[in-house]
């Protein structure tokens, strides 16, 4: 797998955890899951950081 194939999935993935734990604590029926939403949160945000590892270099023109 190549490195923008990589961060693109990274990207996605990180995307998807961050707005599944937004919607944790928007809807407030789900209080139960206060735990859940921190870690997809941070798990998210963890994901989206790393994906920038994987930025492939630019050329200089």
């Amino acid at each position: 797998m190549s490195r923008p194939a990589i961060r693109k999935w990274l990207m996605f993935v990180g995307s998807l955890l961050f707005a599944v734990g937004l919607a944790f604590m928007i809807i407030e029926t789900l209080a139960p899951y206060i735990v859940w939403r921190y870690i997809f949160l941070i798990a998210g945000l963890i994901l989206m950081t790393i994906s920038n590892k994987y930025k492939g270099k630019r050329s200089p023109d």
